[in-house]
């Protein structure tokens, strides 16, 4: 085991924390388990040379957050849809690049949306 700190937002810790609670196990298993899982969903898409094919989903209070996002990435964006759903922006992204595209996309997605998921087609 290796330790080091981890600054999470407040409302990600609670949750954390509550999980943590109501399972029995501490948070860093808790973390440990979700890192886990990232990493195994990253490693064959991050590969420069994997050329990947998603959608990324996108909840969001307003559009223009993830707009520019859009406008600057039409290279890699084949099609897109946005939705108003609860009182929430939902923009729905079919994209292509390579993988580490394709993650700079995603990650710069998840610095302005509340909830941003990749799922992969292929």
């Amino acid at each position: 085991m290796k330790r080091f700190g981890v600054s999470l937002p407040k409302e990600v810790a609670e949750e954390v924390e509550k999980i943590s609670q109501d399972m029995g196990v501490t948070r860093s298993e808790i973390v440990a388990v979700a890192l886990q899982e990232y990493l195994e969903a990253r490693r064959s898409h991050a590969d420069a040379a994997h050329e990947c094919l998603g959608v990324v989903l996108a909840v969001s209070d307003s559009f223009s957050d993830i707009g520019e996002i859009i406008e600057e990435n039409k290279g890699h964006i084949v099609a897109y849809t946005h939705l108003h759903v609860d009182g929430k922006c939902l923009t729905i992204a079919v994209v292509r690049g390579s993988g580490s595209e394709i993650e700079r996309l995603s990650l710069a997605m998840s610095r302005k949306a509340q909830l941003t998921r990749y799922v992969p087609l292929r």
